[in-house]
């Protein structure tokens, strides 16, 4: 009880002293509720945090649909099945880079063959078959890269070389995910596969990336693409985006277009990245890069140590945090424009509606509802006149009357 008295006492003092001394008993029976219920915060945010990346841990895969009517589902180890074998030996599947851990992975790759390969490639992906329809469906997650590091930058430019050297263009907009078909890549021969490439992505540099490769029509593309759980999928990121899961809806005409300029700020953004990559590289400090290199193990680890010796400051959450906010001023602004746009190849604007309300702007000659409001409405009332007095005469049109003096 002593020792008890004595803590509550110095904390008791200490809580005082943050009050200026003027801290009652009452005040600090208070205080202890306050920091209870901020302790109690912090600790239901860490187990959101640990279930969160757990669920990152687990992986993306049980969110791909289920085979829709018509449709039959295939995993990528079922060898033995038309549907697979036609997506592995033609069209080109393959694991994302931040994917394999390192070089020790890269070797055990190459040397375990088609099947090794399918095993690496089933942990993300399915194959999906309607008929001539084959598609191979995979969601992916990227780890945001590990920037402290020789690797670590060199893996994440290689990953933005190889974006910047497809050629693609719009192809829809779902549940605020932006899908690019891939057209042309300079990494590839000159002739056009006979499959197509659709590429979705939540996020930036910790990303969400779905990718289909399929000789399925726009209707079954956009089939599959649809039934997948958006929402569940950008709350894996630590910083998810406001635009996906929020209900933003795209008009059909329009999202091949709005595709492609959520894809221009992504490009941007990258651009950004990869200019803070070369200030990096031109303030290297090789003392901390030594110590990275033995510490830091694997494509995806960062080193302990700062590998610029505290030139050049990043924080990889303000990028992602950042590209959140845009996407979200681009779809408003985007969505504001299309309304206006709109209204004004109607004839509707906000000035017409003023028009029609107004009968001094009405056109004569003009016919309907807008010419029968400008008319002056006859009454059926009868007309009192009275004369008299000092030579004034009056007039009631109803509940109004109106009276002019001899002259006037």
């Amino acid at each position: 009880m002593i020792v008890c008295l004595v803590i509550a006492g110095l904390d008791y003092f200490q809580q005082g002293k943050k009050h200026d001394g003027s801290l009652s008993v009452s005040g600090y029976v208070d205080t202890i509720k306050q920091r209870f219920a901020q302790q109690q915060g912090e600790r239901e945010a860490k187990a959101v945090e640990r279930d969160r990346q757990n669920r990152w841990n687990a992986g993306a895969k049980p969110y791909l649909p289920a085979a829709a009517q018509g449709w039959d589902r295939y995993e990528l180890t079922d060898l033995d099945s038309a549907p697979v074998d036609t997506v592995l030996s033609e069209y080109d599947p393959t694991p994302l880079i931040s994917s394999v851990s390192g070089t020790s992975e890269l070797i055990r790759l190459s040397k375990a063959g088609k099947e090794g390969f399918a095993r690496k490639l089933s942990k993300t992906g399915l194959v999906y078959s309607n008929g001539d329809e084959v598609a191979w469906f995979d969601i992916s997650l990227k780890p945001k890269s590990a920037r402290n590091s020789l690797a670590g930058i060199a893996l994440s430019r290689q990953q933005n070389f190889a974006a910047m050297t497809e050629i693609t263009k719009g192809f829809a907009v779902i549940d605020g995910v932006a899908f690019m078909e891939t057209t042309y890549s300079m990494l590839e021969s000159d002739e056009a596969p006979d499959y197509r490439r659709i590429t979705g992505r939540i996020g930036i540099d910790e990303e969400v990336v779905i990718r289909m490769n399929t000789n399925a029509s726009d209707e079954a593309i956009l089939e599959l693409l649809q039934a997948v759980d958006y929402a569940a999928l950008n709350a894996l990121l630590t910083f998810p985006s406001p635009v996906v899961g929020a209900g933003i809806l795209i008009p059909q005409d329009r999202q091949a277009e709005v595709a492609q300029k959520m894809d221009d700020l992504y490009s941007e953004m990258i651009l950004v990245q990869e200019k803070m990559t070369d200030e990096k590289l031109e303030n290297l400090n090789f003392a901390a890069v030594m110590v990275n290199a033995m510490t830091a193990s694997g494509y995806n680890s960062d080193g302990i140590m700062d590998i610029t010796g505290g030139k050049v400051f990043e924080n990889q959450d303000v990028l992602q945090i950042g590209y959140g906010r845009a996407q979200k001023l681009l779809l408003e602004s985007d969505q504001r424009q299309a309304a206006l746009a709109d209204d004004t190849a109607q004839g509707s604007g906000f000035f017409k509606r003023l028009k029609d309300k107004l009968p001094a702007f009405g056109i004569p000659g003009v016919t309907g509802a807008s010419a029968d409001s400008a008319a002056p409405k006859k009454s059926s009332q009868p007309v009192r006149v009275h004369k008299g007095g000092l030579g004034t005469s009056c007039a009631q049109v109803g509940s109004i009357k109106r009276c002019a003096a001899a002259g006037q």
